[in-house]
């Protein structure tokens, strides 16, 4: 039996670990919150990407850094402003639903995104019945992952221990705190790294699923 099926709750990361980074959904974003920081702080373009970049390496999102370092900035606006993309590339997911369907687990929604956000991109997706819940930055206030901070209260908001639990994601810095906590983890969609912490790693979601719901 794989091990991960010896663990009771699957957390999933929502952007481009449930879809494909090709549909270039996470590049409409960043270049929103850089035409915004553009706006607010009067800087170029290099200088927004450079300001956006800083935050991101050190808090690991954007939102975090303005709201410790800019008090002045609104938070709400910035995000609506900067989620409100374009999902034409983005097809349904219609076997990778059946698949999370299928597992025997709690499945829960663990996004640094907005709640709106990731609402319409499940909808969009066709996942939204897949998932006993959704934790979303905002229930952390912007403490998000891969802080422990966000990983515990997750842990605590739906009671769970972090040794009952697997991580799906993209990030693998969010998969090095989940791994130390005493989580399993699955790096998704990374086919350009060749190290990192993961347990394991996939670039076929669904297939991976498959794979556990039929040992």
């Amino acid at each position: 039996m794989s091990p991960l099926l010896e663990r009771n709750v699957y957390l999933f990361d929502l952007d481009n670990t449930l879809y494909s980074p090709q549909s270039g959904i996470l590049d409409q974003v960043g270049q929103r919150m850089r035409d915004y920081v553009a706006r607010e702080f009067q800087l170029s373009h290099d200088e927004a990407h450079a300001f956006c970049q800083r935050y991101y390496k050190r808090y690991g999102g954007t939102l975090r850094g303005l709201q410790l370092h800019h008090p002045q900035v609104d938070l709400e606006a910035f995000s609506q402003y900067a989620h409100d993309v374009e999902l034409d590339n983005l097809p349904r997911v219609s076997e990778l639903a059946d698949e999370l369907a299928a597992i025997s687990k709690r499945r829960i929604l663990f996004t640094n995104s907005p709640r709106p956000y990731a609402e319409r991109l499940l909808d969009h997706l066709g996942l939204s019945h897949c998932f006993e819940g959704l934790f979303s930055v905002e229930q952390v206030d912007y403490r998000m992952k891969p802080h422990p901070h966000a990983f515990q209260t997750i842990c605590d908001h739906f009671g769970f221990e972090a040794d009952s639990a697997v991580m799906f994601d993209d990030q693998p810095d969010n998969l090095s705190t989940a791994k130390t906590l005493g989580m399993r983890t699955v790096l998704v969609n990374r086919e350009d790294l060749n190290d990192h912490p993961a347990c394991y790693r996939t670039e076929d979601l669904t297939g991976f699923l498959g794979a556990l719901n039929r040992p």
